[in-house]
């Protein structure tokens, strides 16, 4: 753009921000070259596929280890909220179809994962003595039963706890159904949809908080891979850019943005914590170059030489004594050693 048009246009009393934002948005499809276009797929299939393929890895190990210990199930939840109300967002504000299609990935795969995790769930042994006991009177009652009885699923100190996989089920069910009416009901009301924005950025935001609050409490990060958090940091800053600008709804952009945060500060919290056992370590790497065996031969002599002087005191004081009282009195040589043998 020349001069001429630059001054034709603020002529036409248009301010000089909105000549800026004229000329620094996103080109339309029909201006656009074959890279940006390739690149703008390209972005597209990533914000896609890359969210999917950490539930991925979690799904492998479900089928490796038979067991889900370990893994939280309100992650899914905090997930399943977030991104059930991010497609439901959408219905109101009609932002990028990525961002529509990833939920609808997310969602799916926590499906998934809490399957697997009431498949490979650690019962204790009473319960399924008790299952067991009960499992001629369940197995009587039809499906419909758990379909039509809610007090177990809407009772708050079962809420996310079950250990029947229908519950879950329902209790997502029921979401969807009250999100249904609501839009039904509030559809034409924008504050209505911005609500929404706003609480699925909010429990997507929280799915790190456990983890920044664990941390804090066991002063311990010795079990969390700093590489997967920076990673986790890599994602979310690629998906803050690509919200910013593909110009998603800003309740979005803050959602992630904390998301960001917390990701940062669960790094901070694994090189702070994680000096207090490289001191130890520091300290099992210069034993070790000094030849641990030879300190332990050291100590196993200085025992021997101690167990040689307490007999010696002993049999001074145990004269007229049988054999076997001094034997029994007499102290036993401790082969333990304050280090592990190490063979070179």
């Amino acid at each position: 753009m020349g001069i001429n048009e630059i001054n034709s246009y603020i002529n036409e009393q248009n301010s000089f921000p909105d000549f800026l934002l004229r000329n620094l948005s996103i080109p339309s499809n029909e201006d656009k070259s074959f890279f940006s276009k390739l690149t703008e797929f390209v972005m597209d299939v990533a914000m896609i596929i890359a969210p999917l393929l950490t539930y991925l890895f979690q799904i492998n190990k479900f089928y490796k280890t038979k067991s889900s210990k370990g893994f939280s199930k309100f992650i899914c939840l905090l997930l399943f909220l977030g991104n059930i109300l991010r497609i439901f967002f959408w219905f109101g504000t009609r932002f990028k179809k990525t961002l529509l299609y990833q939920s609808i990935g997310i969602v799916i795969f926590q499906i998934i994962l809490i399957h697997l995790c009431i498949k490979y769930q650690d019962i204790p042994i009473i319960s399924k003595i008790n299952n067991n006991n009960q499992q001629s009177t369940n197995s009587d009652k039809p499906l419909i039963h758990y379909l039509i009885n809610w007090r177990k699923t809407l009772n708050i100190k079962y809420i996310w706890k079950w250990t029947k996989e229908i519950e879950y089920y329902k209790f997502m069910f029921l979401i969807v159904f009250c999100l249904s009416l609501l839009g039904i009901f509030l559809g034409k009301i924008k504050l209505y949809y911005h609500l929404l924005g706003v609480f699925a950025a909010f429990f997507e935001s929280l799915t790190c908080v456990p983890q920044v609050y664990s941390n804090c409490i066991t002063k311990n990060t010795r079990n969390i891979s700093f590489q997967m958090i920076f990673f986790w940091f890599l994602g979310d800053s690629f998906r803050l850019y690509y919200n910013i600008r593909f110009k998603a709804p800003i309740q979005m952009i803050l959602g992630i943005a904390t998301q960001v945060c917390l990701d940062i500060t669960v790094c901070v919290q694994i090189c702070i914590y994680n000096k207090r056992s490289m001191g130890n370590a520091n300290i099992v790497n210069v034993i070790s170059k000094n030849k641990i065996n030879d300190i332990n031969n050291l100590m196993k002599k200085i025992d021997e030489l101690n167990v040689i002087k307490n007999n010696k005191k002993t049999g001074l004081e145990g004269k007229g004594s049988d054999e076997s009282d001094g034997e029994k009195n007499s102290p036993q040589l401790d082969n333990t050693s304050p280090f592990p043998d190490i063979t070179n």
